[in-house]
């Protein structure tokens, strides 16, 4: 339409500036986002060469993965009850049909995927410093700040992802302008560290899934089968070893204690109190046990301006943390116990930290902190308050809807029903207001559309993934390494940002899929 009435190729330069908004978008907020999916579906339109379209997507099997993802949905309209819920969230994944077939009908040229990818970096370093910022300032006024509470562009969790797809795009141009090292290299070692301080688990997680993905990429340009062979069987190697690494420690490791030998008095022969019912633990000391209120509240007051009853503007007390704080570092709630805190402890707990192991972002003191977490769940401790022991909880939930529905799943509409009626059936000890989904994609998919819905979901990433593993393309191996990561603790296509991440990168990352490769060893055998 506009090329005819302009005698430019206007529609092609509408294209990359709708996927340039959508681009600078997702790092920033759901507005953006929304205009650039608008955008890219009403130029398809406008330009009205469908003919071209369909013959692109033809050749393109993505294409009718994505389709039947979507359509899998429709049908599961036809038995659900809660159709409400079913039509909001075929709304919430229409980009996912969207953007990928607007990218694939009407694809972009190299030169033109450059720039988006360029301009994604440039707003999310953007708004990454600027969160950055908000946190210094926030944790500069003495308070335990969360990061995720200073995550001023949407979820954490799913800016966590593209931080690390930030890694990865800066990576490669280190690769591909090695000239330009000096813009690149600061990139990767800003976004690098960005993901260290998020406390974003799936951002860990996403993060080592990328090591792996890079890793399989340099072995994928061996010249030889035997030398790709021999790179496998040592990256499974360490793989394995590496889990095995993980599970040890996170396994359970309390501190042996026989609960009928506690002292009843303290050294100064005050009552000690001792909730033995109370089974929380931190670094394997128990919190509730070896307690002199009388004593503590009035060596706290001694040394401390803030008043033992203190509540803090997150309803959380003080003598909480306190109690925590102190069992962290293997002391009695008493008088002795307190002459035993420094002046570092006692800012520390002043400013909310529970823990000797959180008095700091770094990831091995998170790890620590999830350890111990892990260890009081083991033992019956209340799931609420962290996000990976409620995950536990959903998964079971997932693992026990699946049972009885195996086949075709739930349907789109009553996802959340069947996971509210898990929970009240097997006595959750989860607070209703966490009462949520599997928190894993591929066990929503199974949920909601029984075993034929998962392996469609299951076969289409591992198509793409061999699709670009067998074309050597470095961005399309990481992309699927960290989408993948996203679905085992995250229902990432379930969310806007999520589900606009997955469907913009399949689209523009077929891109650079078009040339047939060197040496195709891989080939449709697979599928």
């Amino acid at each position: 339409m506009f090329d005819k009435l302009t005698g430019l190729p206007a529609h092609k330069y509408l294209q990359v500036l709708g996927t340039f908004i959508l681009a600078v978008g997702l790092p920033l907020n759901k507005v953006v986002m929304s205009i650039g999916t608008i955008w890219l579906a009403t130029n398809l339109l406008l330009k009205g060469d469908f003919k071209a379209y369909m013959s692109n997507w033809k050749k393109q099997l993505v294409a009718w993965f994505i389709v039947a993802i979507f359509l899998v949905h429709i049908i599961g309209l036809f038995y659900s009850t809660d159709l409400d819920y079913a039509f909001r969230d075929i709304k919430t994944k229409l980009p996912l049909l969207v953007i990928p077939l607007a990218l694939i009908g009407y694809p972009l040229i190299k030169e033109h995927i450059h720039i988006v990818l360029k301009g994604f970096l440039a707003s999310l370093l953007i708004t990454s410093v600027i969160n950055w910022l908000n946190m210094s300032y926030s944790n500069n006024t003495g308070e335990v700040v969360d990061f995720r509470d200073v995550s001023l562009f949407g979820s954490h969790i799913r800016y966590g992802l593209l931080i690390v797809m930030g890694v990865v795009i800066s990576l490669y141009y280190v690769m591909k302008q090695p000239k330009l090292f000096f813009i690149w290299i600061p990139l990767v070692s800003w976004f690098t560290y960005y993901t260290a301080i998020g406390q974003v688990l799936g951002g860990y997680i996403a993060f080592v899934f990328v090591i792996i993905a890079i890793v399989v990429y340099f072995i994928r340009k061996f010249k030889t089968r035997l030398k790709r062979g021999v790179g496998f069987t040592l990256l499974i190697v360490l793989v394995v070893l590496g889990s095995f690494s993980v599970i040890n420690y996170f396994s359970p490791n309390q501190r042996d204690i026989v609960f009928g030998d506690l002292p009843a008095l303290t050294e100064k022969g005050n009552s000690y109190y001792h909730d033995t019912t109370f089974l929380w633990f931190e670094n394997g000391n128990h919190v509730m046990s070896y307690i002199s209120e009388k004593e503590l509240k009035e060596a706290w007051n001694k040394r401390s301006d803030k008043a033992y009853e203190t509540v803090g503007p997150n309803g959380h007390k003080l003598k909480s943390a306190l109690f925590r704080y102190m069992s962290s570092k293997g002391l009695t709630k008493d008088a002795e116990g307190m002459k035993q805190l420094t002046v570092q402890d006692i800012k520390n707990i002043e400013s909310g930290r529970t823990s000797i192991d959180n008095d700091s972002n770094s990831p091995f003191k998170r790890f620590e902190i999830l350890r111990n977490q892990i260890q009081n769940y083991t033992i019956g401790g209340d799931p609420d308050g962290n996000s990976l022991l409620q995950r536990f909880e959903h998964w079971k939930a997932a693992i026990d809807i699946i049972e009885n529905n195996w086949l075709f799943g739930v349907g789109t509409g009553d996802v959340q029903e069947a996971f509210n009626q898990s929970y009240t059936k097997n006595n959750s000890k989860l607070d209703p207001k966490h009462w949520n989904r599997a928190h894993n994609q591929l066990l929503t998919f199974w949920v909601s559309f029984g075993v034929i819905g998962f392996l469609l979901f299951f076969v289409f990433w591992k198509y793409l993934f061999f699709l670009f593993y067998n074309r050597i393309n470095f961005l399309g191996i990481c992309f699927t390494f960290i989408a993948v990561a996203s679905f085992l603790s995250e229902d990432t296509i379930e969310t806007q940002q999520g589900v606009t991440f997955i469907a913009l990168f399949i689209g523009l990352l077929l891109g650079f899929n078009k040339d047939k490769p060197k040496n195709l060893i891989i080939k449709s055998k697979y599928f």
